[in-house]
């Protein structure tokens, strides 16, 4: 058992005995402990890597909002926390320089036509797949199940309505970074709905061994 799911099995006890829960709940406190840990260890990796590749704010923003929706609708996770921070942080380091080196250019309505795609995108894969589990995050019940759903929904619905925002500040202001915002989040839920697919938790699953098996030979 990793450090991280140490900590979160002790939160959910702690609340279990708190706050009088079931231990359906409990599981729920628990998912959303580890959820929420390797949040924070993804975020202090990639404000660490994104200072070296000047592209902090795009990548921050795209960790952040890949990381929100990831907590509730699942997908593929690598075997140990740190290979699962390895490969997130290298993909937000990518999406970051994609969107300030190349995206950013393009016209303004290549931008607008690109993020409505990928944001309906992420919709139809959320609603049919979310939540995916793995053997690392089950997930108990049928009710957490439909729970989860839903709430992945919502927060691609509120996404929709911050790329909204954004693009309405741009106009407003033509303030670059906000279009580069309005990036972030189309492309962070179109990534985060892709690793919810088969085709993708095979690839990753493959990376991810790959990444183990090296760390064996080191060894």
């Amino acid at each position: 058992m990793t450090l991280t799911e140490k900590i979160s099995n002790k939160v959910g006890i702690y609340a279990r005995s708190i706050l009088n829960v079931d231990e359906e709940k409990e599981m729920v406190i628990v998912y959303g402990a580890i959820g929420l840990l390797q949040i924070i260890w993804s975020v202090l990796w990639t404000l660490a890597i994104s200072l070296i590749f000047r592209v902090v704010f795009e990548a921050m923003l795209f960790t952040i909002i890949v990381s929100i929706l990831k907590k509730y609708s699942g997908g593929a996770h690598a075997t140990s926390p740190s290979r699962c921070i390895f490969i997130g942080v290298t993909i937000a380091i990518f999406a970051g320089m994609i969107i300030k080196k190349f995206l950013f250019r393009q016209i303004f309505i290549v931008n607008l036509v690109l993020g409505i795609v990928c944001i309906f995108i992420s919709f139809l894969i959320i609603a049919k797949l979310a939540p995916v589990d793995s053997i690392n995050k089950p997930i108990p019940s049928d009710k957490m199940r439909k729970r989860l759903n839903n709430t992945s929904k919502n927060i691609i619905i509120f996404y929709i309505l911050l790329m909204l925002t954004m693009i309405i500040l741009y106009k407003i202001s033509f303030k670059i970074y906000f279009l580069e915002a309005y990036e972030c989040i189309s492309l962070g839920a179109l990534w985060q709905s892709i690793t919810l697919t088969n085709h993708a938790i095979k690839i990753l699953n493959k990376v991810d061994f790959i990444l183990s098996f090296k760390n064996i030979k080191r060894r």
